[in-house]
């Protein structure tokens, strides 16, 4: 944006030269009438001229993004310039904006400079909230005009603001258009505006210029939800969270009863005809991305006996004992070897012992052989990849890749392709193909093209209790030309799946749904083959408002949604906004910790005079330091666990023991890792009057954290062994966030 916000000035200024320098009636974005048709490269109705001039009437290009190009390009409906200005190497940084060229709308920005990198030192940021609201209104006036009536900002209420070191902080806003007073769903824009100095970091227009058709004899919403009930895409299905990093030895994810919502339609009803939206094949719906879970120290060298060799840890020797159970690597390939023929003609290229990453205590051979030869010999294969069970050499996947014969003669149809397919699954997973059914979506029509390459692919899921597994199940490929078996995977988890009694009905559980996702009146627009159609209007389950996450899974037995961990998402990370710090000192610096997702303790209140428990305090510098998502549901010992071998906490501490003035400034000095310099001796000195009742082994810290700002006394007393406020921790550990490197 202009500096000094003396922008609408200087568009005037500007607007009246490109009257003279533009011919027809083109000055600034959006102030041209769509048009359909296809442009061509050398008659678009925008020049690379105007769009240059329609992007530096509207932002300020630094003037040393010197280095410059463009391109031009169009796809389905549009025509578009993308403009390019580059930073020098002494002076990096970028400034990108596209173009219509058929009606000079600028469809979107992004501006990086090196200094966005800097640090926000804990500081609050110099752009509030409100006023970056502001700022993107203007923007949108300015570029839109009249338009921008028809769009409504979507509360963000839920974004969590970052703090620390190396966060800088931008405020993200999200519009919505609106036609009819309906939602066109994957039709709005979006802005995002630095906290920093209120300059637009980036913005992107969606919108199309379509009929869209009147609100007449639609079906009412309850009449929609009756639909949704019956429907087949919302089903009870077991459901297991892909874990968010490898787990460890004996740990297991936990299998759940969910109800979720399937399918390509993301549950939309036709207001219409009162029945599900039907795609056809290669359809799919625009809509927005967000409608689609004690031993005492050590020491960390090697343990070494009395006489210097080596000792073995429990750990280590226990890992030994453990693989001398395994498959040799030999007794593995000949366990490949029991189902897949390898070729003479292939070569062992790599051989690896690991574990599976969703199943720590499953030991895994993994084989690679290709062809080495300098020819390729018809129907001799160039590659096998096969995995087995360590343990048992139990057959889990393997992939066999032949060199592409021309041959088109199919020997086998699909129908008899499947019948090859599921005589090998009966064979090599005999107990387990007897609880799998055929997916949905493989329709057995015995129709095959005549490609050679075409390889047919069978998928089945796991069926427990009457209940589909998607997530589990095997896959088998048959070379329809050669009429052989050239591919199978297993992904099977040996899971506790819980019963089906006390599980909500379908009915309940959809009314449990739509009261967090209600079906909503909304235009959308089906996409064919890439290709954009008509706009339809549809019930879809949504929040205008987007107040609640993203989630397609319920809890079957709570009727709770879960995030991507099988959390509720009532748990799951979100920023929070205190009611009771009016008149306190630091309330901003507390507010801006709430809306980075932090002491969340009670809810929408701070306590800020309440005491300041040491695992509240150790909880908000460890989700601080390593981020909401995957921590957020740590117990209160599990953060103490981890604060100590953060080398934050030294002290044998209970959870909800109090933090006096001493221990606050212990734990954020080494939170901000200057511990050995406070425990240097001999150096320090304070002017608290009560400096003799400071330990002298807390005399460092204490130096250091007031010296810093990081602890702030008011007068001349420190009362080092006083229990601190939650209000002033909480402020302590803001400033110590400037402090982190």
């Amino acid at each position: 944006m202009q500096k000094n916000w003396r922008h609408a000035l200087a568009v005037m200024g500007v607007t009246l030269m490109l009257g003279q320098m533009i011919p027809g009636p083109v000055a600034l974005a959006g102030e041209i009438s769509s048009s359909s048709a296809m442009q061509t490269l050398a008659m678009p109705e925008i020049s690379l001229e105007k769009a240059i001039l329609i992007v530096k009437t509207n932002f300020d290009v630094p003037s040393d993004y010197t280095d410059f190009n463009s391109t031009y390009n169009t796809y389905d409906d549009r025509q578009v310039w993308s403009l390019h200005w580059n930073g020098s190497a002494k002076q990096p940084g970028s400034f990108t904006a596209e173009v219509s060229a058929s009606n000079g709308d600028i469809l979107s920005m992004n501006y990086w400079k090196n200094d966005d990198q800097a640090s926000n030192n804990g500081a609050l940021p110099a752009i509030t909230k409100t006023k970056a609201q502001e700022i993107s209104n203007h923007l949108l006036s300015q570029l839109l005009g009249d338009r921008a009536k028809q769009l409504r900002l979507i509360p963000s209420d839920q974004e969590i603001m970052p703090l620390g070191n190396n966060s800088p902080v931008y405020y993200a806003f999200q519009y919505q258009r609106l036609i009819n007073n309906l939602p066109f769903l994957s039709n709005g824009a979006n802005v995002q505006v630095s906290g920093s100095d209120g300059h637009i970091t980036s913005f992107n227009l969606n919108w199309s210029e379509v009929q869209a058709p009147e609100v007449k004899g639609v079906i009412s919403v309850t009449q929609a939800q009756q639909a949704f009930t019956k429907a087949p895409f919302f089903k009870l299905q077991y459901w297991a969270s892909a874990p968010y990093k490898p787990l460890i030895v004996g740990q297991k994810t936990a299998a759940k009863l969910v109800y979720q919502l399937t399918g390509q339609n993301g549950g939309a009803i036709d207001a219409l005809t009162g029945e599900p939206l039907e795609l056809g094949a290669g359809d799919w719906l625009a809509t927005d991305s967000a409608i689609s879970g004690g031993m005492g120290a050590y020491d960390k060298g090697v343990n070494q006996s009395a006489n210097g060799i080596p000792v073995l840890t429990p750990q280590e020797q226990q890992e030994i004992d453990r693989t001398a159970l395994l498959l040799k690597r030999d007794e593995a390939i000949a366990a490949v070897q029991r189902w897949v023929t390898i070729a003479n003609n292939l070569t062992l290229r790599s051989a690896n012992l690991g574990t599976d990453w969703r199943n720590p205590d499953q030991r895994i051979w993994s084989f690679d052989w290709n062809n080495t030869g300098p020819e390729t010999e018809e129907g001799k294969p160039q590659s096998l990849s096969a995995r087995v069970s360590a343990t048992t050499g139990e057959l889990l996947g393997f992939n066999l890749s032949f060199a592409q014969t021309g041959k088109t003669e199919t020997k086998l149809d699909r129908i008899a392709a499947q019948k090859l397919g599921e005589e090998f699954l009966k064979k090599v997973q005999t107990k387990r193909f007897s609880q799998v059914t055929i997916d949905p979506d493989n329709n057995s029509n015995g129709k095959i093209g005549p490609e050679s390459w075409n390889t047919q692919s069978f998928s089945y899921h796991r069926v427990a209790n009457g209940v589909d597994f998607p997530d589990n199940g095997m896959t088998v490929n048959v070379d329809p030309v050669a009429g052989v078996v050239t591919g199978f995977d297993l992904n099977w988890s040996e899971l506790d799946l819980p019963g089906v009694s006390g599980i909500l009905s379908k009915d309940k559980a959809a009314e449990s749904f739509l009261k967090a996702r209600p079906l909503t009146l909304a235009y959308v627009r089906i996409y064919s083959n890439g290709l954009p159609g008509n706009l339809r209007l549809v019930y879809l389950p949504f929040n205008p408002d987007r107040s609640t996450p993203l989630s397609n899974t319920m809890d079957a037995k709570s009727g709770e949604l879960l995030d991507y961990q099988g959390q509720p998402l009532e748990k799951g990370a979100k920023p929070y906004t205190f009611t009771d710090l009016t008149g306190v000192n630091g309330a901003q610096e507390i507010a801006a910790l709430g809306q980075a997702g932090l002491f969340g303790d009670f809810a929408s209140s701070f306590k800020p005079q309440e005491k300041m428990s040491i695992a509240s305090l150790l909880r908000a510098m460890y989700l601080s330091r390593f981020g909401l998502w995957g921590n957020n549901g740590l117990s209160d010992i599990e953060v103490m666990t981890k604060a100590k071998e953060e080398g934050w906490l030294k002290e044998d501490l209970q959870p909800g023991d109090y933090v006096n003035r001493e221990l606050l400034a212990k734990v954020l000095i080494r939170y901000i890792q200057l511990a050995k310099v406070a425990e240097l001796k001999d150096i320090y000195q304070v002017n608290f009057q009560d400096a003799a009742q400071i330990n002298p082994d807390a005399l460092g810290y204490i130096a250091l954290a007031s010296s810093s700002g990081i602890l702030k006394v008011e007068g001349q007393v420190l009362a080092p062994r006083d229990e601190v406020s939650r209000a002033e921790a909480a402020v302590a550990l803001f400033r110590a966030l400037g402090w982190h490197s």
